[in-house]
């Protein structure tokens, strides 16, 4: 390569012109050897052009970088304050929304006033949600349909949540959901009073529990039940006690049954069991003459007086002649007197016609009446008589002599008012 071909990339050195060897006299007019030297010390200055170039270029890229790389920093930091903004606002709209929704499920006194929620076997959602708009509830607000799909009502619903729930003023929607789908019911109060068949005793539990009245019966008459509670379907009313239950109001019948015979037993200690046995009676018989006593008296007191009278009548082997029994016999309980055609009637309860005690009780007893007569003080009266008064009290007597007496005395009270 020609010398001045090689060194053409570098204007800025300040290059010796050598002239070129005469053709004429090939021996050059400079030693070889400053020739090797200056043409290797233009190298090198060529080499170090060359480095220092290459030094600029990269500098250039690294500066190019470094403000690229600033303005995609700056980019990216723009983006990412946008990003926490957009963040922050969608933060703020759920949490607010969270907030709502809380305060709507929440809220308290959604319903009107305290009130009763029965679900039946069977119901469905709907018919739920008909009971809660008949007491007052909003259920078309977000408050319930939120509760409503995260307790899983419908389903509870539809997977038999029956049961009595007590829904109080203060309760709100979350709370009203929550206690029927996680089926926390409340017990209700069951009583019953002054029942006198098995019929009307069944109807009354009835009107307390879900069970309908039939279900009742078959539970009280299965012979299962009859031969575990030692009586039989005559007497089988000896069992239930008059008082206030708390039971479950999607109580089966049977578990009923059971709770009525623990309650009868625990009822009939030990103490109550001798008393019973001192007067040769069981308890199914104390029952029976205690019916008596209540069906002739409303006076709590003298009902103890009446049930002893009729114990000396079976002591002495005489017909009770109770007309209470008569009643009962006819099924006629309305009757306000007693008729010699009536006494005629046809019936193991009929104690006119028949000695002894009835087959069983009469009407369903109340404990204070058979506490009463357990405790009662002896007499001798083997006769009574409605007051002339009409107070509903009796006159007492220990003769027969005495007691037409009485009787005499009640019969004109009867005339005197045109009865």
């Amino acid at each position: 390569m020609p010398f001045s071909s090689m060194t053409s990339n570098t204007p800025d050195v300040k290059r010796p012109r050598i002239p070129p060897p005469s053709s004429t006299n090939p021996t050059p007019s400079l030693h070889r050897k400053d020739f090797i030297n200056r043409k290797i010390s233009l190298a090198k200055i060529v080499a170090f052009q060359q480095i220092e170039n290459k030094r600029a270029v990269k500098y250039d890229i690294r500066r190019l970088c470094l403000s690229s790389h600033v303005k995609t920093h700056e980019s990216m930091k723009k983006k990412t304050t946008t990003r926490l903004i957009f963040g922050i606002a969608l933060a703020a709209i759920a949490l607010g929304s969270a907030l709502y929704a809380y305060r709507s499920t929440t809220k308290p006194k959604w319903i009107a006033e305290t009130t009763w929620i029965y679900v039946r076997h069977g119901d469905t959602p709907g018919d739920v949600i008909r009971q809660l708009n008949d007491a007052g509830a909003d259920t078309q607000s977000i408050g319930f349909q939120i509760a409503r799909k995260y307790f899983k009502f419908d389903k509870a619903i539809e997977n038999g949540a029956s049961g009595a729930y007590r829904i109080g003023e203060e309760a709100s929607a979350m709370q009203v959901v929550r206690k029927i789908a996680r089926r926390q019911q409340d017990p209700i109060k069951l009583t019953f009073i002054g029942t006198r068949t098995m019929q009307e005793l069944a109807g009354r539990i009835a009107q307390c529990i879900e069970a309908d009245s039939t279900a009742i019966l078959q539970a009280m008459f299965a012979p299962e039940f009859l031969s575990e509670s030692g009586c039989n379907a005559a007497n089988i009313s000896s069992i239930f006690l008059p008082d206030t239950y708390h039971v479950y109001w999607n109580i089966a019948p049977e578990s009923l049954m059971q709770r009525m015979l623990a309650e009868y037993r625990k009822f009939w200690n030990d103490e109550r069991l001798r008393m019973a046995d001192k007067l040769h009676l069981t308890p199914q018989q104390i029952c029976t003459i205690c019916s008596i006593a209540e069906e002739e008296t409303a006076d709590r007191q003298e009902r103890a007086v009446v049930a002893r009278l009729y114990w000396n009548r079976l002591q002495k082997k005489m017909p009770l002649q109770a007309d209470p029994t008569v009643k009962y016999a006819l099924g006629d309980f309305m009757l306000r007197r007693i008729l010699n055609i009536h006494l005629k009637a046809d019936s193991p309860y009929n104690t006119y016609r028949n000695a002894g005690l009835p087959p069983g009780p009469i009407r369903v007893v109340e404990k204070a009446t058979i506490d009463a007569f357990l405790h009662s003080a002896p007499h001798k009266y083997i006769y009574m008589c409605a007051k002339e008064d009409f107070s509903g009290l009796h006159n007492f007597a220990t003769n027969l002599v005495e007691h037409q007496r009485n009787a005499k005395k009640y019969h004109q009270a009867l005339k005197a008012h045109g009865l």
